[in-house]
């Protein structure tokens, strides 16, 4: 039982660089079966939202990118004629 707060959404737990399941224990806290001897566990904030902002965003540039070049090489052309 670690004395943090259980929050579900975003949160994932890591023993040892291994994804495992963390739980609500007593109400509140968060908690997760461990092994017996030394481990490395972390807690780290990695909610979805997140990855598929950075996708959108990458997409958008992309696009923006995209059109301006495309704009710059149809006004080109249409000088030329």
């Amino acid at each position: 039982m670690f004395s943090e707060i259980f929050y579900k959404e975003g949160w994932n737990a890591y023993i040892d660089g291994e994804l495992v399941p963390h739980y609500r224990v007593n109400y509140v806290l968060r908690g997760m079966k461990i092994p017996a001897g030394n481990h490395k566990i972390e807690f780290k904030f990695e909610p979805k939202v997140i990855q598929q902002g950075k996708t959108v965003s990458l997409i958008s540039y992309a696009l923006l990118l995209l059109i301006s070049v495309g704009w710059f090489f149809y006004d080109k052309k249409k000088v030329a004629s």
